[in-house]
């Protein structure tokens, strides 16, 4: 009997847990079934709206007698994640995550941007540069001169009138001994990486058929390690060796054999190496000066018994002018006043200097219409890379340190008549020495 109410007592515990258990588990499908309905209903909602549908109501309600359908946590999971991700995505369009820039990303674009316009700027002036260049008559050092093969003797030059005869053979024998010991190569050529020498030919011709003599030799030389700009005038009548043809004045040797003979002639006289040359005659000469609305010079009392002939009614006596092309190589070519060629070459100097000063005041506007009116009349053996090297290092050069200097230098040179010819005789060892040490200073 004992056992039997003991045996109730425990069947009736155990079929209450088991109602409360079943109980328990109802409650969560059905709570889960809610949530997933709602869900559901939500994903329709928005579904239906995308496609433009009307969405139909969804009843939360049962059937009665209808079993609560069992939803399992892997779909309802995977359900969730699909309306997060069509929820939160939408506000981008087409459901794509919109990239911001960082500000390394948008400094970078910048920079890029700013690097392309250069690039394209430093291509256009590039361009302009090289079409200008392509007006210059650029020629070998060793060009063609068979156009001046027809002249056999040399024009007459203008002389200063004098009835003396030829120096004593004795001076003339020393001078050529001394020069042939120069040539001969004892001193090697001088020459360094940190110095450009350009020679400056400007010629007495007046017409294209006559190549004329070098009537003014100037060697440019640009020392960047000193950073001077050495302006050095070589007087014309210098007795000298010429290649091949033997003792003359300086100056004969451009007419046999054109800016090739008489750089060589120098090279060799002089032991200074020269890279390149310019030339220009004196038709161009006045064209020049004329470019760059003119040159302003002093003229003194002395020039002015000269200059009055070009001036006319615009000379008043000594004072600073404004010369054109015509006025200014008149100014140039004075020579028979004050101390003869010796100050002729200071007045070359001094228009060349003038001419710098005019050009770097010109518009960029009148800077090309200069060009364009220069550039055709000059002849060199540089080449376009040399030009563009030479221009884009211009603003640097024109800064340097302007010295000028003439050979022959002070008492070192002497008056001597040959065949004729009024020259003049040098000490060239000194003169060397001097050259060296003013031209290169700490590149020699």
């Amino acid at each position: 009997m004992s056992d039997n109410r003991e045996k109730d007592i425990n069947d009736i515990i155990a079929e209450a847990m088991n109602k409360k258990s079943q109980l328990r588990r109802q409650s969560e499908d059905a709570a889960a079934d809610i949530t997933d309905k709602k869900l559901s209903s939500a994903y329709s909602s928005d579904s239906a709206e995308r496609a433009g549908r009307e969405v139909p109501p969804v009843h939360s309600e049962e059937k009665p007698g209808r079993e609560v359908p069992h939803v399992h946590d892997e779909e309802r999971s995977g359900r969730e994640e699909h309306y997060h991700s069509e929820h939160h995505s939408g506000d981008n369009k087409g459901g794509k995550k919109k990239k911001k820039w960082s500000t390394k990303k948008k400094v970078l674009v910048v920079i890029l941007i700013i690097l392309l316009v250069l690039l394209l700027v430093a291509g256009g002036i590039f361009l302009y540069l090289m079409l200008k260049l392509d007006k210059v008559n650029s020629v070998p050092r060793e060009h063609d001169n068979s156009i001046y093969e027809s002249i056999v003797t040399l024009p007459p030059e203008e002389e200063n009138p004098n009835s003396e005869p030829d120096s004593p053979s004795s001076q003339i024998d020393d001078l050529q001994s001394q020069i042939d010991d120069i040539v001969a190569g004892a001193t090697p050529i001088k020459f360094s990486d940190d110095v450009y020498n350009i020679l400056l030919i400007g010629t007495d011709a007046r017409t294209h058929d006559y190549r004329g003599r070098s009537d003014s030799m100037i060697l440019v030389s640009i020392n960047k390690k000193t950073q001077q700009l050495v302006m050095t005038s070589i007087m014309r009548d210098i007795y000298i060796s010429i290649p091949g043809i033997g003792y003359s004045r300086l100056n004969h040797s451009y007419s046999w054999g054109g800016a090739d003979l008489l750089i060589q002639t120098l090279q060799e006289n002089f032991r200074i190496r020269i890279d390149k040359f310019v030339q220009v005659d004196f038709q161009s000469f006045e064209s020049v000066i004329d470019s760059v609305g003119g040159v302003n010079i002093y003229i003194n009392e002395d020039e002015m018994a000269i200059m009055k002939n070009y001036l006319g009614d615009q000379a008043h006596g000594a004072g600073v002018y404004r010369l054109n092309g015509k006025q200014a190589l008149g100014y140039a070519r004075i020579r028979y006043i004050g101390n003869a060629d010796f100050e002729r070459t200071q007045r070359q100097r001094t228009v060349l200097q003038e001419l710098l000063k005019s050009a770097q005041a010109l518009s960029p506007v009148e800077m090309n219409d200069m060009l364009d009116t220069i550039l055709p009349m000059l002849t060199t053996d540089l080449t376009k890379g040399e030009m563009l090297d030479l221009i884009f290092h211009a603003a640097s050069y024109l800064k340097y340190e302007r010295v000028e200097q003439r050979v022959p230098y002070d008492n070192m040179w002497w008056s001597l008549r040959v065949d004729g010819m009024a020259v003049l005789g040098i000490d060239f060892d000194a003169t060397i020495s001097k050259m060296i040490d003013v031209i290169y200073g700490d590149a020699a």
